[in-house]
Formats: C-alpha cells, structure tokens, sequence
C-alpha cells in the first residue's frame, strides 16, 4: 500500500512515526483524539457525582458510610472490566470494544436521575464506572496506531488527558447545576437533570468513535481478517494471556486503593 495515502510518515506497518499533537490527520492522529475525549467523557460521567454530593446527600438521606461505600463501587469494577475490554480489544478491535462499552454504561449515568434511595445511588455509580474500563482500549489504540519511538507519548497523553476528565467535572457540574437553578428548577430536581450533560457527552463520543474512528492504519478489525492480512485470535487464548498479565491487574489494584 502506498505511503502517501497517509497525512503523517509511517513505517513498512503503516504506523505513524511521528506524534503531532495539533493534527487530525485521519487515521492516526484522529484515532488519538478520539480516544482521548471518549476516556475523558468516561471520567466526567463517572466522578460527576461527587461535586453535587452535598445536595444530592440531602435530597437521598445519605451518609457518610454511604457515600464512602457508592465511592468504592464506583471504581470497583474496573478490574474485571479491564481484563474483559482488553479481550475484546483483541478480537474485535479497540473502535468496537471503546464504542461499545461506552454505549452499555451511558444508561446508567442517565438513571441518576431518578435515583431515590442509597442502594440505588451505590448501584448507578457501580455501573457507570464500568466506563473507565476504556482506559485499556485507549492504550491498546496507540499502539496499533503509532510505533514504539513515540507510542509512550502518544499513550501518555490520551491517558493524561482522559484522566484530566476527572478534574474537569469538579467545575463542569457545579456550573451546570447553577445553570438549570438559574432557569428556574429546584435544587432537588436540578441535579437531576444536569446528569444529562455527561451522559449526552459520553453518548455522542461513542458514536463519534464507532463511526469516524478506525481500529488500524490500514482500516479495522472486520476488513483485516476478511482480507486475511490478520489472523482471528482465539477468545480463551486472549482472556488466559489477560488474566494472567499480573502488570494490568496490579494497576487497577491500584487504581482501586487510590480511589
């Protein structure tokens, strides 16, 4: 295939050997923008709760034990999830696997608005925190995107950036909180609604990437095992390789006691 069907130099794979992180040339530099901002979505919606937790507190009747205990679940998850997503990373390409389990944990983030109890608070935030999951797609995305000279980069920023999500909620909520008070809403049904935003966030980057992201630079998974240019791997041999990369789940041990 010819190299200069591609905006940015590529090696004999047709990886990127360069990072330009001003670019949007398709499909490299637009992969990475994509994965960045749908890693970032995950983060808002998942840590959209506790920036609004002193009305919500009041609104459900919560208490310190309960707002610790939907906190972990919060981020509880991730382990299982992670192993899972980079399964499916690997068979079914990191556009379908980040697009998809996006889409699964989006109606959680929807239900916070009709959440009435502490057991319902605690389930919502164990669900939509199934979406940082997307961390392993959006690593894995790199790699079959840019070559080993500026993959570390190329990784450090889209996970940076993605995790950056999490502080950006601590000021997007309250702002959009203050907003629907200011139209004229309740403080009790306010919060409510501004669950929207995030979870309109995370819809809209899911379909961005499932439809303008693409899981190779010579095109994704469906095209590349028809032509035969990859091999399909085997689903059991993929979830035991995962299983056992005792460096992903000390990670999200990790991640887990940090949070």
């Amino acid at each position: 295939m010819d190299e200069k069907k591609f905006a940015m130099p590529v090696d004999s794979e047709h990886k990127s050997t360069q990072f330009r992180i001003y670019s949007f040339a398709a499909p490299h530099m637009r992969a990475f923008h994509l994965s960045w901002i749908s890693f970032f979505a995950c983060f808002v919606s998942t840590f959209a709760a506790p920036p609004l937790l002193p009305i919500i507190r009041d609104n459900l009747n919560l208490t310190a034990s309960d707002i610790g205990n939907a906190g972990i679940a919060s981020v509880s998850g991730v382990i299982l999830v992670r192993i899972v997503l980079g399964t499916a990373c690997d068979l079914f390409g990191p556009r379908l696997a980040t697009s998809t389990i996006m889409l699964i944990t989006v109606p959680a983030v929807y239900c916070f608005a009709v959440v009435d109890s502490a057991d319902t608070f605690l389930i919502v935030r164990f669900f939509a925190g199934f979406s940082l999951g997307t961390f392993v797609s959006t690593q894995f995305w790199m790699s079959s995107m840019f070559t080993s000279k500026v993959v570390g980069t190329a990784n450090g920023f889209s996970g940076g950036w993605g995790n950056l999500g999490g502080g950006a909620t601590q000021l997007i909520m309250p702002l959009v909180f203050d907003l629907i008070r200011h139209i004229g809403a309740t403080k009790f049904t306010a919060w409510r609604i501004a669950f929207f935003i995030p979870g309109l966030f995370q819809t809209f980057m899911a379909y961005a990437v499932f439809f303008f992201g693409q899981d190779l630079p010579d095109g994704d998974y469906a095209q590349a095992h028809k032509s035969g240019s990859k091999q399909k791997d085997n689903f059991f041999q993929v979830l035991r390789h995962g299983v056992g990369n005792y460096r992903g789940i000390g990670d999200n041990i990790w991640l887990l006691l940090w949070s």
